[in-house]
């Protein structure tokens, strides 16, 4: 929940302004990025952005407590976040106050509040952010080992990820995880890893006024000449030339 500030929120393949009051809940492994406006990032400014948020894995639940008749609401709530969803309708102001008091309880209350957020978020009405051909896209494997190392990109790719750390999270040897990625996905691993950062980018590029360089560093770039490089081989023009693209459709 944004409680001060404003600019552009992206999610998945959207991308929209957000506000004071704006509310949305993400799944797990779904890109996303906030991007203040202009105000809030010159020097000695004194305007700033802030929020509250809530952060959960859905096996705090068990396995099959969300599968009982009353926690239906709960159990849609969750599967639909997968796209994330933006908050609105009548009880929003109900869950924006539960929000509020999380912190002032203890861990089994706040417990009890986290679900009554997740019912009242049902009851309330939402609209679905990322496509749903996004999600497919993004997000279908035949591999669990391969999905395991997917989220794992998802969540980090702001980070230095290494082939190193990854094939050990499935068990693996570097080289036979190597050879399996490749056989799973079509990709090498740091051509994958590429392909995710890129991904990103473009929309960073396309729903922001953010400098180039800055959004290589958002993507887990650390040198510019590097990022520009990986852009050209993958979207085959360099990311000036693609946002100039961009504003010339929207001129036409």
């Amino acid at each position: 929940m944004i409680t001060n500030g404003s600019g552009k929120r992206l999610v998945g393949d959207h991308g929209e302004n957000f506000k004071e009051g704006d509310l949305v809940l993400l799944g797990g492994f779904l890109p996303h990025a906030w991007i203040p406006d202009d105000k809030y990032l010159l020097p000695n400014s004194i305007a700033y952005c802030e929020s509250i948020y809530v952060q959960f894995k859905k096996d705090i639940f068990g396995s099959y407590f969300v599968d009982i008749p009353e926690l239906k609401g709960v159990r849609k709530i969750l599967l639909a976040s997968e796209r994330g969803l933006k908050i609105t309708g009548k009880h929003k102001e109900t869950i924006i106050q539960l929000l509020k008091e999380i912190p002032e309880h203890s861990p089994f209350d706040q417990l009890l509040k986290l679900l009554k957020i997740l019912d009242l978020i049902n009851l309330s009405g939402f609209q679905s952010l990322a496509s749903e051909g996004y999600l497919k896209k993004s997000f279908f494997f035949k591999s669990n080992r391969i999905l395991k190392v997917h989220e794992y990109i998802m969540e980090n790719y702001q980070k230095e990820i290494s082939v190193e750390v990854c094939s050990e999270m499935v068990n693996m040897t570097v080289s036979s995880f190597c050879r399996y990625f490749k056989k799973e996905t079509g990709y090498t691993f740091t051509n994958y890893l590429n392909k995710v950062r890129i991904d990103f980018s473009k929309k960073l590029l396309a729903n922001t006024d953010l400098p180039i360089k800055e959004i290589g560093f958002e993507c887990g770039y650390n040198s510019v000449p590097y990022f520009n490089k990986q852009f050209k081989k993958i979207v085959h023009i360099s990311p000036f030339t693609y946002r100039k693209s961009l504003n010339k459709n929207e001129q036409n």
